[in-house]
């Protein structure tokens, strides 16, 4: 088992059925699984913006803290 694998947690997100089906389809058209994709974007995202601790989203009022669209 390697290193990266042994230090994983598992964790659960609720995306917009729009969100859903595009992750799926991107998964389906390269072989992989959704959580791949998934890790993958995440990855990305965290490597691309390195320590900030701001969100360089947009998020729409319904994602504030606490609330679910």
């Amino acid at each position: 088992m390697s290193a990266s694998i042994a230090k994983s947690v598992r964790t659960s997100v609720i995306l917009p059925q729009t969100a859903h089906i595009r992750v799926q389809a991107l998964a389906d058209a390269n072989d992989v699984s959704a959580a791949w994709v998934i890790r993958a974007a995440v990855t990305q995202f965290l490597e691309e913006h390195g320590e900030e601790t701001q969100l360089p989203l947009k998020l729409p009022k319904t994602m504030t803290k606490g609330v679910r669209p």
